[in-house]
């Protein structure tokens, strides 16, 4: 069944892969962290309605992720079963993602058309970068079979992916939402988002084609599917759920449900933190970005050696563990009286430092879990004779963005719980609203990571096991 090139990656190999995710970065950056400020404090719909309008779009894409996974693992072309897809997508998602941080003036005439809006345009970017991310994630482990190069390749990808939304981030603070020396702009006006979009999609356009055209070369030597009769859909749901039995990807999948909720919340509130509890203007958090740029590549080459030397899952847990009880530090300090107060010179430099420590850990948890998807590919192939990257790609997107949604929802109910007013300046926010939003939030966030945590123990792959299923599949 293996129809691997033996020889080893080239670096540009890895690099055009890697670039792959750096569309999604850019994507993700900005529905996580602008969307629903920018929805409702700037264009005025309720918290509830934004983040009911996000999570919508969520569900309906997260639905569409098996579907587009197992087509793509099944298609014939003079293209391989990837490309064409990638390929598809490119336009449209650039295009929707535009016109989504540009609504017409007649969709804010009212909160329903407004949500109406936000809907379909949510709903378009998503499906369609749903087109190319599978399968382009999915090459990873048709690219190759060496565990320690999974875990690598995955480094770079997660790289990609961060540096894209970092580097869309220090745009928009530092261009597009800075404060003008009048008093105007900044994250609470409206024009620079528009401009934002645009921008975020004419670079999205260039990381997806040039990833396309870049891993296009090795179309020829990457799995071919057997010639198949008519499909009926009875059998593609048999096959879906028989992949889903493998007891290591169950594992992953529940951690997934649970991380995705979590991080969700995270990100939706995160910029409400900074502009409301820690009183950051744009101008300052500008300087985050290029600390979280520092952190994505340190990320890289620690979790290649963590993966070497405790192997995936035992490096994994470890990250993780660390980023549970390391996350809510500052907020609990803030909390305590320990950390300094908003106008001190030195509450800044803490907070960098600890985005700097939290990131770096981050990123070299997500890049072990997704090395560790990718070694369910051949456990996976040796049970069901099939080889299933899409649909397990795609089934692990889909766990994370049916919960993402939740946790979208999460923080805008958390919102309106704490009583944050819309269209507020941090000034005039009274601190028990700011108090109520870190009660509601942390201890949530920390149990949800935690039984994720718990999930993970379940996973069985060790480098052992990989080796033993390669071998297997190599000679049947």
């Amino acid at each position: 069944m293996s129809s691997f090139d033996k020889s080893p990656l080239s670096n540009d190999t890895r690099f055009f892969y890697g670039l792959g995710a750096a569309p999604y970065g850019i994507k993700d950056n900005g529905f996580s962290y602008f969307l629903l400020i920018f929805y409702s404090q700037v264009l005025g719909l309720s918290p509830v309605m934004t983040s009911a309008a996000l999570s919508i779009a969520i569900i309906v894409d997260a639905i569409t992720d098996p579907i587009i996974g197992y087509i793509s693992d099944n298609w014939r072309s003079r293209w391989g079963r990837r490309h064409p897809f990638m390929y598809l997508a490119i336009v449209p998602i650039c295009v929707s993602y535009a016109y989504m941080w540009n609504p017409p003036a007649n969709m804010m005439a009212s909160e329903q058309a407004l949500f109406v809006y936000l809907v379909a345009m949510a709903v378009l970017v998503r499906i369609f970068l749903t087109f190319f991310e599978v399968p382009n994630t999915a090459l990873i482990s048709e690219l190759t079979e060496d565990y320690d190069a999974r875990t690598q390749l995955m480094g770079l990808r997660y790289m990609f992916g961060w540096l894209g939304g970092i580097g869309m981030a220090f745009l928009a603070y530092s261009v597009f939402l800075r404060e003008t020396e009048g008093g105007g702009g900044g994250i609470l006006a409206a024009t620079g988002y528009g401009y934002y979009g645009i921008a975020a999609a004419c670079l999205m356009f260039v990381g997806m084609m040039v990833s396309s055209l870049g891993t296009h070369r090795h179309i020829s030597q990457l799995h071919v599917p057997p010639v198949r009769d008519k499909i009926k859909i009875g059998q593609v749901v048999s096959e879906v759920l028989e992949t889903m039995k493998n007891r290591s990807f169950q594992s992953l999948f529940l951690a997934s449900i649970f991380s995705g909720t979590a991080a969700g919340m995270q990100a939706a509130l995160s910029i409400y933190f900074a502009t409301f509890f820690w009183g950051l203007k744009a101008s300052e958090l500008a300087i985050f970005p290029i600390f979280q740029a520092v952190a994505a590549c340190c990320a890289v080459p620690i979790a290649h050696a963590l993966g070497k030397r405790f192997d995936k899952k035992r490096a994994a847990i470890g990250s993780f563990l660390f980023m549970i009880c390391f996350g809510p530090l500052m907020l609990f300090g803030r909390l305590a009286d320990i950390v300094p107060e908003n106008d001190s010179p030195v509450l800044l430099p803490l907070l960098l430092g600890h985005n700097f420590v939290e990131v770096c850990v981050i990123i070299v948890f997500s890049i072990l879990f997704g090395a560790m998807m990718a070694d369910v590919v051949e456990d996976s192939a040796v049970d069901t004779t099939r080889r299933s990257e899409g649909v397990i790609f795609a089934a692990r997107g889909f766990a994370g963005k049916m919960v993402s949604g939740l946790g979208i929802l999460l923080a805008g109910v958390i919102l309106s719980a704490a009583n944050l007013p819309r269209n507020a300046a941090p000034e005039d926010v009274d601190v028990q609203v700011l108090v109520d939003l870190v009660l509601y939030a942390a201890p949530g966030q920390i149990v949800l990571y935690t039984l994720a945590l718990l999930m993970i123990t379940r996973y069985r792959i060790s480098r052992k096991k990989h080796s033993e299923n390669v071998t297997q599949l190599s000679i049947s």
